[in-house]
């Protein structure tokens, strides 16, 4: 049995904050193996660069996942290119610097499979694949009865298009998570070939903002085309949203339990 805590989206320095304030509490009464995280705003809601995730690896994360935002800050490359336990999308272009997924050793608990896929629906970003064969190559590459869990990250805008490749997957892998949207949804469940599945795990960061930006900034865009810059809200409770996956095989989870805190 491996217990996984998978953190959502990590936005900006409230988000760390926060991170780092539950994180230790929650590896420790849940017997946490292992802890991902989407880190793709955790840099000021903007990417990510190497100092940010010194400071969350510092607090208790293991390994992480960058999404459509990765590249924003040019940290990217050292971060994917270099030994940082960092993957981008399996589906974007060959030369595009990083990996899609990755295998890591835990030990006694195992290895353990992480992959990120990107949707298409609503996201303007160069991926030159459907979600779908990526995962199949990559699947039919491995040894997957040899590996302990295997984890697959859906960073999508549509619903819709999380749900279909959660169920496509199904008993094919331990547990698939959707992320991106940041507002965690309420369908966690075991899908019926025995793979754990949730549509959105949601976010970590300031509460009452959209998104981790002042709402009177997305309200302004709402009503004109000239908004201001995006100013990350600092003022506030802030959440953290994350969901525990209790897995028991490559191809099964027992449990996938969600965990929202705001303080």
């Amino acid at each position: 049995m491996i217990n996984v805590l998978y953190i959502g989206d990590i936005s900006a320095r409230p988000g760390r904050e926060m991170t780092l304030s539950v994180l230790p509490e929650l590896r420790k009464k849940h017997h946490v193996d292992l802890v991902i995280a989407g880190i793709e705003n955790l840099a000021h809601g903007k990417g990510a660069t190497v100092d940010t995730v010194r400071e969350i690896m510092a607090g208790g994360v293991d390994f992480m996942t960058g999404g459509n935002h990765i590249w924003r800050r040019p940290d990217f490359e050292e971060l994917l290119g270099g030994d940082f336990p960092v993957i981008r999308s399996i589906n974007y272009p060959p030369d595009v610097p990083g990996r899609g997924f990755q295998v890591i050793d835990l030990g006694k608990k195992g290895k353990v499979l992480i992959a990120l896929v990107q949707g298409r629906t609503g996201i303007n970003d160069p991926v030159t694949h459907d979600m779908l064969r990526p995962l199949d190559s990559m699947l039919s590459d491995q040894d997957v009865d040899g590996l302990s869990a295997v984890i697959i990250e859906i960073h999508a805008e549509a619903t819709s298009e999380k749900i279909a490749t959660g169920l496509y997957l199904d008993g094919r892998v331990s547990a698939v998570v959707g992320t991106h949207t940041h507002v965690p949804t309420a369908d966690e469940r075991i899908l019926p070939k025995g793979t754990g599945f949730i549509t959105d795990i949601g976010m970590v960061g300031t509460m009452n903002s959209s998104l981790w930006v002042k709402a009177e900034i997305v309200q302004q865009q709402i009503k004109y085309p000239y908004a201001p810059a995006y100013e990350v809200e600092e003022k506030g409770k802030r959440r953290f949203d994350a969901v525990l996956l209790e897995i028991d095989g490559p191809r099964s989870c027992t449990r996938i339990t969600r965990v929202n805190k705001v303080a």
